[in-house]
């Protein structure tokens, strides 16, 4: 093991309690920081017994603590916000940073609107008695080139005599932040991928978690740092190694921060570590139709065990071992698989439902492999322990960081991925049935210009969609078969409340989303031949951070998926001209 940073940090919350309590400044301070809420009103009540006015505010998503901390939601019958753009960030950066505000405000109008202020909402409340108020809402951010070079706004801290402009505030989460990108960029890495077997990031920090009144909605500030750092330290590695920054076929290695709750001191430790034992989670089996929580890997294996087929295996960079099976039938081939992203925990178990379904038809013509990714998987199983409602983006990809999508240049490494080489081999399946997950809450990474760069159209949660790619040539089938398994998916009446909840609240924060809306399920479509078999129907659900009914919830609509999908496309194979199988 090698360690390549240890660094504690003086909470910035109880220095600024120190300073005022020794300057005893007489006019209010304001001040905003990464902490939590009780922590921030703790410190005010401290100042305040000393005479001292202050307030404190967060400076991660401000505008959404000043509705929840300063204003009565309640008493109010309409609300106009204005929301700055800045030449830094998308156009929509603050409206989407202002998200779940929508769904929070109960019965009252909301409206948003951009506005010329620099970085600062202004705010009208009516309330329903017909008083009228107006706030301005800071949002403290700052231009400065990340870790690639790319000018970004940045989330600060900040601090202010009230009435003046004040001045940044350095504050912990920003330095533990930045004293890891340092880190990686001055430590001398061997050039050749993978440059480690794992990069363990371990940080301490003094922030809980805020539940929301809003679906599967949380403010978490460990959470912020985790997705952080994990595509940051990406990033930083694959741009200081010359390969494309951040991308999912690069192979760095296994990066994985893990976010620790503490009352104590903000601290950092970086070490480059062997895999080790490749152990795995163990528990009891539990019925899967009542599933409430992401299955065991060895409960997993045990039910592929019965289903009857050829088996398919591979071996993971850890050693794990990646089971599937090949069930021939009189029907056309179906590849279906799940855990290729190993934090979406929801596909595996609706695969497997699904299959078992199928497994008694004589005309069913499948394979399944029901966790693509078991070193990410168990990975995932480790980390829920300390935050089970976080959604881990470090098991996403393989031990070897890359997605297991992308093309291996070469063979000879290729690890997880025969699996699904092999039962696309012996099934010959056009259509991949391909399970897969996204988050639950609101996806950010505030040091890095807040919305997840790749993946900005992830930012907030849209329910549980379709995504259909299509090879040239096969648009057409791809068409009728996701417009009929969105239509079959539309007989579940509270899946499509469900969606029609979190698409009212997207309308409003990220209006310009890049999907269709069919019979009540969101719906991509893309023509490209980026996926191996021609015809590839993604499930994304909203399955990371989920459990007990929400879980459930999310592994019917796969289970139905699946079962719709196969229904469909053995009647349009019987009708179409394609070389189907």
């Amino acid at each position: 093991m090698t360690k390549l940073l240890d660094l504690a940090v003086p909470r910035t919350l109880d220095v600024l309690v120190s300073d005022l309590l020794q300057q005893k400044p007489v006019a209010p301070v304001e001040a905003w920081l990464f902490d939590d809420g009780p922590s921030r009103r703790a410190a005010e009540e401290k100042l305040a017994a000393s005479g001292l006015k202050a307030r404190i505010r967060s400076a991660y998503k401000p505008l959404v603590y000043f509705f929840l901390e300063e204003v009565d939601i309640a008493s109010l019958a309409r609300i106009e916000i204005g929301y700055p753009v800045h030449a830094a960030a998308a156009p929509s950066r603050f409206l989407i940073e202002a998200y779940p505000l929508a769904a929070l405000v109960g019965d009252a109008e909301i409206s948003f609107y951009t506005n010329d202020l620099d970085l600062t909402y202004d705010v009208k409340l009516v309330t329903k008695s017909g008083e009228t108020a107006t706030h301005h809402v800071f949002a403290p951010n700052v231009v400065e080139d990340d870790h690639v070079g790319t000018t970004v706004l940045r989330c600060c801290g900040w601090r202010r005599t009230e009435g003046e402009i004040g001045e940044r505030l350095k504050s912990d989460f920003e330095t533990l932040f930045l004293a890891a990108i340092d880190a990686i960029k001055t430590h001398e890495w061997q050039r050749k991928e993978p440059y480690f077997d794992r990069l363990r990031i371990v940080v301490e920090l003094p922030a809980k978690d805020l539940t929301l009144d809003f679906c599967s909605e949380v403010i978490s500030l460990r959470e912020a740092m985790h997705e952080d750092l994990f595509f940051s330290v990406r990033e930083c590695l694959n741009a200081t190694m010359g390969a494309m920054a951040g991308r999912g076929g690069a192979r760095p290695g296994q990066v994985v921060p893990d976010i620790k709750g503490t009352d104590g001191t903000p601290r950092i430790v970086m070490t480059v570590e062997d895999f080790g034992e490749h152990g795995e989670t163990e528990g009891a089996a539990i019925p899967m139709e009542t599933a409430d929580r992401p299955l065991k890997i060895s409960q997993i294996r045990q039910e592929v065990s019965r289903i009857d087929g050829e088996e398919i295996h591979a071996v993971s960079r850890e050693g794990r071992n990646v089971v599937g099976r090949y069930k021939k039938g009189s029907g056309p081939a179906v590849l279906i698989s799940s855990g290729q992203h190993a934090n979406e925990t929801s596909g595996p178990v609706g695969a497997l439902r699904a299959t078992q379904k199928l497994a008694a038809d004589p005309e069913a013509h499948f394979a399944i492999i029901p966790v693509e990714n078991v070193d990410g998987y168990e990975l995932h199983q480790r980390l829920i322990v300390e935050n089970p409602f976080h959604m881990h983006h470090a098991a996403r990809y393989t031990a070897m960081g890359d997605d297991l999508s992308f093309t291996v240049p070469d063979p000879n490494s290729i690890y997880e991925r025969a699996a699904r080489n092999k039962a696309l081999a012996l099934s010959g399946a056009k259509l991949h049935l391909n399970l897969h997950g996204y988050p639950s809450h609101e996806w950010t990474r505030p040091m890095s210009g807040y919305l997840p760069r790749g993946f900005e159209m992830w930012t907030i949660p849209k329910g549980f969609f379709l995504i259909l790619c299509a090879h040239p040539g096969w648009e057409e089938i791809g068409e009728a078969l996701i417009d009929e398994v969105a239509l079959k998916l539309s007989a579940d009446k509270n899946l499509v409340a469900f969606n029609a909840k979190q698409l009212a609240c997207v309308k409003v924060h990220m209006p310009e989303a890049p999907f269709e809306v069919r019979y009540g399920i969101p719906c991509i479509r893309q023509v490209s031949e980026y996926y191996q078999a021609p015809l590839t129907i993604i499930t994304e659900a909203t399955d990371e951070t989920v459990y007990g009914q929400d879980f459930i919830d999310t592994h019917d609509a796969q289970m139905n998926t699946v079962l719709h999908a196969v229904e469909v496309y053995r009647r349009l194979a019987k009708e179409s001209d394609l070389p189907i199988s």
